[in-house]
């Protein structure tokens, strides 16, 4: 159990349990391991080719942010030319629905009248066969 003394302090309770043995063995043993790791060689990572190569020209960083910023994209020309392309796509949205819609009315109306037609057919001959008996 704790006991506060004022200002955030507290003692440590004798009767609370220890860590584990196991625990701090652990720990020392992966800290023994990881100082015990043999680092690549970074030094020797240059060649000695690179290292007796000049040192790069140093320029103006005015021209370079001019053609970093050139490539950019201007959002107002951006927005108008995507507002254009979706107004055409949706005209032509609108016309293919129409036109579909309009074939898929006269494919329908001429089934509707095959069917009729049938239907006639059919009652025909079966006023037919009962003014034959």
């Amino acid at each position: 159990m704790r006991e506060d003394h004022g200002w955030g302090r507290t003692r440590h309770d004798p009767s609370a349990p220890a860590p584990p043995l196991s625990t701090i063995a652990l720990f020392l043993g992966v800290s023994l391991l990881a100082g015990c790791t043999q680092f690549p060689e970074l030094d020797r990572t240059i060649t000695p080719a690179l290292e007796a190569a000049p040192y790069p020209d140093l320029v103006p960083i005015d021209p370079l942010l001019a053609k970093a910023t050139a490539g950019r994209i201007d959002p107002l020309r951006t927005e108008a030319a995507l507002t254009g392309r979706a107004a055409n796509l949706e005209a032509r949205a609108a016309r293919v629905s129409r036109t579909s819609a309009q074939s898929a009315s006269a494919a329908r109306v001429a089934r509707l009248r095959a069917r009729a037609a049938e239907l006639r057919r059919a009652r025909q001959a079966a006023e037919d066969s009962e003014s034959a008996e």
